[in-house]
């Protein structure tokens, strides 16, 4: 890491990672909700949504569209000592996303305009945290106000949203010449870029920036409460009551060893906490994070308790887990304290492996302890824990007094007065790095399983996805399939637990495949595959009784209606009755690691652990060829009525072989009609109905679709209408300006998947299964570099033009069925009288 100041005070921190195809740049500035004047609780959130709104060469949202043009992504965040501002963008925009950063800490432009703008917006932020949701403002912002007594510390950092409109364009310029100088702020940038390189634009675009004198920090001293603080509050519709504790952690400044020692010990609470019943208990260190927030800072303990719990008991409880772990000798503490530390550590190797988490932590620890290696430094900080300082940490908490919060069900919603004190008186983008093809093994398994391993040494961990066609059986019956996926969840989840091993194993199913997905250390790769074979795949028989659960069939409204009418669809295609459905079984599914260790080792063991998932696990997939060649058709319409939907849906379809060599056209050609927000289908927009446009697999078979829907009950004439409007934008050919503006987007979003350990590992996983080979998703930006408009517009011909367009609507009234006669069962399945597929 490259660490310099310029000569107006600006901090700067370079962690290039040669290679990488995506840059982050984040700027905190040394300014939060703690350093608000009394009477303007809540401005240093609503400067944060202004410092979007334009500068002297950005107006308006040119600032946003620059960087979606590009497939990256940008925000902001507002805590208690600072504000950050963060985006990411393809390595070859670092010029572009510089030049911004640098223009609006240079001259932000605040107008009448914009300030009310804002203000709304952040008024509906308010609301829909803290009034609309159930318990809100639990335990932030409400906790604080209970814990400190001093004015910085106590009061709500949203503040109120009719006394922030007194907020003028005046008051906005005051506080950013106070707040916003450039030796209050530190610049991280991470990720594909030479330091040498990367210090001159630096230099160029900030170094003439002028320095301001930069505030003192907000006095945030006060003493520890001397008894507990009690405080309560009631909340309607909710059948449990609410719990937080919050006790004053060490001073990470001055005593980061007695501050990780709490972290530790809060992790150790989770278990020890929720003992003798009365529900899980959840902690943090931090409101917002551990190492967040310069000193005091809080440790909170929450729970849900039964209706017939007091809330003292949730306090004994505890009480009981600290006096537990103040004892350093006591039974098997040294492996659990061991193994709290390891997790931990791990956690947050796997949570930093993420571009833009990596470039925010960096940052924020320079700007709050002048210590940027920190984030290097804590799994070794943290193996310094032990037994005797968790224990120290126990006793020290048991000691002091601290802070609960109780909200309990009620009649109508009560809060703790809240704080309050008297007021104050009056570039240019041009073409991305390639990501670098990692080594990699790839074989096939004898029961027709392909294996792919890439090594990745950004963390210790291994990240492994399973991916399997449900197969005919399981595509006619879906409710059956999320029954079964509940079941293994359970086994597979409490099976990892009892192993002890850091990590997590995650079964799922979308109706299409069977997923499974997780992650553990790199040598536990093979404890977490025979935990999924004993438990999952090679259980893919067992009964599966009675309604689904709730988690399994929970889901949008949105998506479980798309859910539905792909459904109907699939029955369409599937010819003839089937078996019972069953998790599927080796044959057509993929595997991927991604890790540290050598792939081809890794592949070795990944194909003996397999070994356990045979083909008898499952019933023969029979009739896997689609249905006959109209199963698609012009005049097909397949109809859903779901009476009382809130949304009413229209999908139109048509069969879209995925090919290697058309995929890079074909992915622009979909983007460019409804994929993004400069899209065909999103300028050409019909008011009150939305439109996408995408592909996907549905049965054994590729398709391209367009999904609409709309408010109110469905209009018949909608089917025609999109046919003709897709296929009229379709025909018509696209531009080089067109092509270019669309390639630059879908590149930078596939160059985000690189971002993480953990996004690398989705995607190769989707991409193997759609049949790609072990390399294409590093190939694929270049492939959409060379595609040509040509390619691109014969494309959109070949996939929304050229073929019948099947319909699948979703109703929301109970009218004739003259259209088609189907009708929906509870599983989402389309069926005629009969059984026959509609």
């Amino acid at each position: 890491m490259h660490r310099f100041t310029l000569p107006n005070g600006l901090r700067v921190l370079l962690a290039p990672s040669h290679g990488h195809p995506r840059v982050a740049v984040a700027v905190h500035y040394g300014v939060g909700f703690r350093s608000e004047p009394p009477g303007r609780e809540g401005f240093a959130h609503l400067f944060e949504h202004l410092m979007f709104q334009g500068s002297a060469q950005l107006a308006g949202g040119e600032f946003y569209d620059r960087i979606h043009r590009l497939g990256g992504s940008a925000n902001g965040t507002t805590h208690q000592d600072y504000t950050d501002y963060y985006q990411a963008v393809p390595a070859s925009a670092l010029d572009m996303a510089l030049f911004a950063e640098a223009d609006r800490m240079r001259a932000p432009l605040f107008t009448e305009e914009a300030l009310a703008e804002q203000l709304e917006g952040v008024a509906l932020e308010i609301r829909g945290t803290t009034l609309d949701r159930p318990y809100g403002g639990f335990p932030w912002p409400l906790l604080p106000a209970v814990l400190y007594r001093s004015y910085a510390n106590a009061h709500d950092g949203y503040g109120d949203a009719e006394r922030l409109r007194s907020a003028t364009v005046t008051d906005c310029r005051a506080f950013f010449a106070e707040h916003y100088a450039p030796g209050n702020a530190v610049l991280t940038l991470v990720g594909g870029f030479d330091a040498v390189e990367a210090r001159a634009l630096v230099e160029r675009y900030f170094g003439d920036i002028p320095g301001r004198p930069v505030p003192a920090r907000p006095d945030l001293g006060e003493r520890a409460p001397e008894a507990d603080r009690w405080a309560y509050g009631t909340e309607p519709g909710v059948p449990a009551t609410a719990v937080a504790l919050g006790y004053r952690l060490p001073d990470p400044a001055r005593d980061l060893g007695g501050y990780l020692a709490h972290t530790v010990l809060a992790r150790l609470l989770r278990a020890t906490g929720g003992q003798g019943g009365g529900g899980p208990v959840e902690t943090s260190c931090g409101f917002f994070g551990p190492l967040d927030a310069l000193a005091p800072e809080t440790l909170v303990v929450t729970g849900l308790l039964p209706p017939d719990a007091a809330p003292e008991r949730f306090v004994e409880r505890v009480d009981a887990g600290l006096a537990h772990w103040a004892e350093p000798g006591a039974a098997g503490h040294g492996e659990a304290v061991r193994t709290a530390v390891r997790d931990l550590a791990l956690d947050h190797v796997r949570r930093h492996d993420d571009l833009q988490t990596r470039a925010r932590a960096l940052g924020r620890l320079e700007l709050l302890f002048g210590r940027p290696g920190l984030l290097a430094e804590l799994p070794d900080l943290l193996a310094d824990v032990g037994p005797a300082e968790v224990a120290g940490a126990a006793r020290a908490l048991r000691g002091s007094a601290r802070a609960v919060l109780v909200l309990t069900p009620g009649a109508e919603r009560t809060r703790p007065a809240p704080y309050e004190a008297p007021a104050a008186p009056g570039g240019r983008a041009g073409t991305t790095g390639e990501p670098v093809v990692p080594a990699r093994a790839e074989t096939l398994t004898p029961a027709g399983t392909r294996v792919v391993c890439y090594r990745d040494v950004r963390t210790p961990l291994a990240e492994l996805r399973i991916k399997a066609p449900l197969g005919p059986d399981g595509w006619r019956d879906p409710g059956r399939i999320r029954r079964l996926v509940y079941e293994a969840q359970l086994r597979a989840g409490a099976a990892w637990r009892a192993t002890g091993h850091f990590g997590t194993v995650r079964v799922t199913t979308d109706d299409q495949w069977l997923e499974v997905s997780g992650h553990t250390p790199a040598e536990r790769a093979g404890d977490w595959l025979r935990t999924v074979v004993g438990t999952v795949l090679a259980a893919g028989t067992a009964a599966a009784n009675g309604p689904a659960h709730a988690s399994v069939s929970a889901a949008p409204a949105a998506t479980a209606l798309q859910r539905a009418a792909d459904a109907a669809l699939r029955l369409r295609l599937l010819p003839g009755a089937g078996n019972a459905a069953a998790l599927p079984g080796p044959a057509g599914a993929v595997v991927v690691v991604t890790g540290p260790g050598d792939p081809d080792a890794t592949a070795a063991l990944v194909t003996r652990t397999l070994a356990g998932w045979s083909a008898a696990d499952a019933v023969t997939p029979e009739g896997a060829a689609p249905g006959p060649a109209d199963a698609y058709g012009e005049d097909t319409v397949l109809t859903l009525h779901r009476p009382g939907a809130a949304e009413a849906h229209v999908t139109l379809c048509a069969p879209a072989a995925m090919s290697t060599a058309t995929e890079a056209a074909d992915y622009l050609a979909t983007a460019a009609l409804g994929g993004w927000f400069g899209s065909r289908l999103a300028v050409d927009r019909t008011p009150g109905l939305t439109v996408i446009v995408g592909r996907d697999t549905v049965a054994a078979g590729h398709r391209a679709y367009l999904r609409a829907w709309h408010e109110g009950p469905y209009r018949p004439h909608t089917v025609g209408e999109l046919r003709e409007r897709v296929r009229r934008l379709a025909r018509e050919p696209f531009t080089a300006a067109e092509t270019d503006a669309t390639r630059i987007f879908c590149e930078g979003q596939v160059l985000s998947v690189f971002d993480a350990q953990e996004t690398l590992a989705d995607m190769l996983c989707q991409t193997a299964a759609y049949g790609h080979d072990a390399t294409w998703l590093m190939r694929l930006p270049r492939a959409l570099r060379e595609a040509s408009p040509a390619d691109v517009s014969r494309a959109a011909v070949r996939m929304f033009a050229e073929r019948p367009l099947t319909a699948l609507a979703v109703r929301t009234d109970a009218g004739d069925l003259t259209e088609t006669a189907d009708m929906a069962d509870t599983d989402g399945a389309a069926r005629v009288p009969g059984g026959r597929a509609a």
